[in-house]
Formats: C-alpha cells, structure tokens, sequence
C-alpha cells in the first residue's frame, strides 16, 4: 500500500508540473505566432487575451480565431493542460488524505 501511495502521488505532482510547463511554453509559443501574423510584441496584451480564450467555446476575437483554425492541435495541448492543472490537485489531495486518514501510511 505504501509503495502505491507514494507511485499515485508522484505521478499526480508529475502531472500538476507538466500541465503547468505545457501551459506557459505553449502560451510563450502561441503568441509568437500571433505577434509573427499580425504584428507587434508577443507580450501585448490582445495576444494575451487571445490565448485566455483559444481553446473555450467560440473564439470572441480575430486573434483568437486565427489560432483556433492554423494551430488546432497546441490549442487542443492548451486545453487538456487546462483540465490537468484543474483536475490533478483534487486528486493529489484526495491521494494524500486517503493515504493519512484511510490507509495510515503516512
């Protein structure tokens, strides 16, 4: 039991630091191309903007459109690290209470 505790919540933290590494390069990397299209600095904030929103329901800006049509498979990363870096912490805690109060392994 200690051996699965502590593979579970290696591989939960694993996941909670990739999701967040997959987020900030793919944001870095998305809005370069933004700024390669349209102009500018990949830190204005309309390219900002437009990574908050590529990925969600229908993309309310040009910029975001335009990531959503010629680079769907980063926006699809994007969305799935999203759901990672949403999802894993609960798990990870969830894990680690189950561990103390339920098991005693720790």
């Amino acid at each position: 039991m200690i051996v699965l505790f502590w593979v579970l919540t290696t591989l939960l933290a694993f996941a909670i630091l990739l999701a967040a590494q997959m987020r900030m390069l793919l944001s870095i990397v998305l809005r370069r191309a933004l700024a390669a299209k349209f102009g500018g600095k990949h830190t204005d904030t309309a390219y900002r903007t437009a990574i908050y929103d590529a990925g969600r329901a229908e993309p309310a800006s040009q910029h975001a459109h335009y990531l959503s049509t010629e680079y769907p498979k980063p926006v699809a990363h994007l969305v799935l690290a999203r759901r990672v870096a949403l999802v894993a912490p609960g798990l990870l805690l969830i894990v680690v209470l189950s561990g103390r109060y339920a098991f005693g392994v720790i």
